[in-house]
């Protein structure tokens, strides 16, 4: 039986965190000695610590012709101190561990530097490893391109890394530990009542995860779902958290409650672009430029005479002067943030986006704009309004309604 655990830089950062993971580890192998695990670790820490990967590109910052292949490199660099450490921590209990790094763990990618795509596993030197040992540790975030140079993967890469190897390697399951114990029903941060989701499907965490929800990657949860792998998100002390599996084995969705979390995400800009007339030559020509561009748009809705959509924050800039070289009129609204409500037993039931606008209508909050798919309903708001916008949601939606046995009150 094979068994993936994944940590997270929070839960690396520290000796004591470090010899409480060496500890659980070890004591899982005593438990069950046919048992093997692969540990995935990330870089140690969030920027400012030393050794995360973002303080690591501050080293660079002053760098504008670097290459990215010479900035994975370095990147790489934070995982392997990781690894190292947690290593040693094991064997001073005694426990025998071996340890793979990118360039022979046998995650094999594509040469997009710095955001890498997985092509395949080779598991063959993980297999030899558990030879010597049941236990191998690995850095997360990084694989090797066929012209043999390290990549990294991206935001989110070691999520990554622990599922591909567990769907790679059959894994029984793979657990992500993070400083959370589980996925909420909206952020601790902004609401004062949330619930932890003992259980919730691949499509409502992947809507949740896209939507802002920072517990587990979205292209984990994609790869995840295509294997059929279950996950557990964890906290690093040792709480029941959360298993995200297909729906159909949580239980009948008509049984479930109409909301099952709220995500949000900030520093939106809304993009209004106006034209005098029907012009599909133009409307293509604004589109395939933003693509070319790099600029991500979401929200998108479209009229005749109006385009309307949202980008990042970031984006404002380019795209501005993009509009403004097609000799396009437009307007923005700065400051927004997208509310995300998600639920598997929203898709096709009538009704829903009136009772998920009740409560901001009560309050007179102003709705800029509104999208819907099968499962999920987004809400743009002012970010001024988003705090109290998630706090009424939540309690409209979650709070007031009897808590189902997938939904557990939690005291923070």
């Amino acid at each position: 039986m094979i068994k993936i655990q994944k940590y997270g830089g929070t839960s690396v950062a520290f000796a004591d965190q470090r010899r409480k993971i060496a500890k659980r580890i070890v004591e899982n192998i005593n438990k069950e000695p046919q048992q093997k695990i692969v540990v995935v670790v990330s870089a140690m820490g969030r920027k400012g610590s030393p050794y995360a990967t973002d303080t690591l590109l501050s080293l660079i910052q002053d760098y504008s012709n670097i290459s990215n292949s010479k900035v994975d490199q370095l990147m790489s660099c934070g995982e392997a101190i990781s690894a190292v450490m947690l290593a040693a921590e094991i064997e001073s209990l005694g426990q025998e561990c071996e340890l793979l790094s990118g360039w022979n763990v046998g995650i094999i990618t594509d040469d997009n530097f710095t955001d890498a795509n997985i092509l395949g596993v080779d598991t063959k030197n993980i297999e030899k490893a558990f030879e010597r040992s049941p236990v191998v540790v690995v850095t997360g975030f990084q694989g090797l391109a066929k012209s043999n140079k390290i990549t990294t993967l991206g935001r989110g890469g070691s999520d990554t890394t622990a599922v591909a190897l567990g769907a790679a390697l059959r894994a029984e399951t793979v657990e992500i530990y993070t400083d959370v114990d589980g996925v909420m029903t909206a952020d601790p941060k902004v609401v004062t009542n949330p619930r932890k989701i003992k259980e919730i499907s691949y499509e409502e965490i992947f809507e949740m995860a896209n939507a802002g929800a920072k517990v587990v990657h979205p292209r984990a949860v994609e790869l995840a779902q295509s294997s059929s792998l279950p996950l557990h998100i964890k906290s690093s002390s040792d709480g029941e958290g959360t298993v995200i599996r297909d729906a159909r084995s949580i239980g009948p969705i008509k049984e479930r409650n109409l909301i099952t979390g709220i995500a949000e995400i900030g520093n939106l800009v809304q993009v209004n672009v106006f034209f005098s007339k029907e012009d599909k030559e133009l409307e293509l020509k604004l589109f395939k430029q933003i693509a070319k561009a790099g600029i991500s748009i979401d929200l998108i809705n479209i009229s005749p005479y109006t385009k309307t959509f949202t980008i990042k924050s970031q984006s404002k800039e380019n795209l501005i002067t993009l509009l403004e070289s097609l000799d396009l009129r437009y307007s923005l609204e700065e400051d927004c943030t997208k509310i995300t409500v998600v639920g598997v037993k929203m898709q096709g039931k009538p009704g829903v986006l009136s009772e998920v606008l009740e409560p901001l209508c009560a309050d007179k909050i102003p709705i800029l704009q509104t999208a819907d798919s099968h499962i999920n309903i987004s809400i743009l708001v002012k970010s001024f309004h988003a705090r109290k916008s998630v706090s009424l949601l939540h309690s409209a939606l979650i709070e007031n309604n009897v808590a189902h046995p997938m939904q557990q009150k939690v005291d923070l």
